[in-house]
């Protein structure tokens, strides 16, 4: 399940993940069968005689497994928040990048900007600092996600 939310004992626990549907071993067969797909078009059209197809190829492939690599830095991207206990903690992984935040709860609000076109921001803000959260939700579900996270606080402690 790419994202979560639990309540539990008076802890908000939510967990985001990138959806990564075809998971590493299924990202690696597709990548390998559009590079072969790739390659073989490009023989045969040198077979053919139009050799300066085969380049463009081989340039193909090589795209290919950049951005398969890219992907695969970044599939094991999270966020997970925790409001309870008096503090929120954040932690984040954006490919080998491990960010962790905490924040006082009487001092950390919740703001939800609208970003244009249906998009929406949701981050926890406190003592000047701002960390963007749920990232990885749906826009239509990042509104619930911020009414969520205030309610949460306000029954912490908080004055949000």
């Amino acid at each position: 399940m790419p994202c979560s939310l639990a309540i539990e004992n008076g802890v908000l626990t939510a967990m985001g993940r990138p959806n990564d549907a075809l998971g590493r071993q299924g990202r690696l067969r597709v990548m390998v069968f559009l590079t072969v797909f790739a390659l073989l078009v490009g023989t045969a059209w040198t077979a053919i005689g139009a050799w300066p197809v085969l380049p463009f190829a081989g340039l193909e492939a090589l795209c290919l497994a950049g951005a398969w690599m890219f992907i695969s830095w970044h599939s094991d991207d999270y966020e997970y928040v925790v409001i309870g206990e008096g503090r929120v903690a954040i932690d984040l992984r954006q490919g080998r990048k491990i960010e962790r935040h905490a924040f006082q709860i009487p001092w950390t609000r919740v703001v939800m900007e609208q970003e244009g076109a249906g998009r929406c921001r949701v981050a926890l803000q406190s003592g000047g600092r701002e960390v963007e959260v749920g990232v990885w939700l749906p826009s239509d579900r990042r509104g619930e996600f911020a009414e969520t996270l205030r309610r949460h606080l306000r029954d912490s402690g908080s004055p949000v």
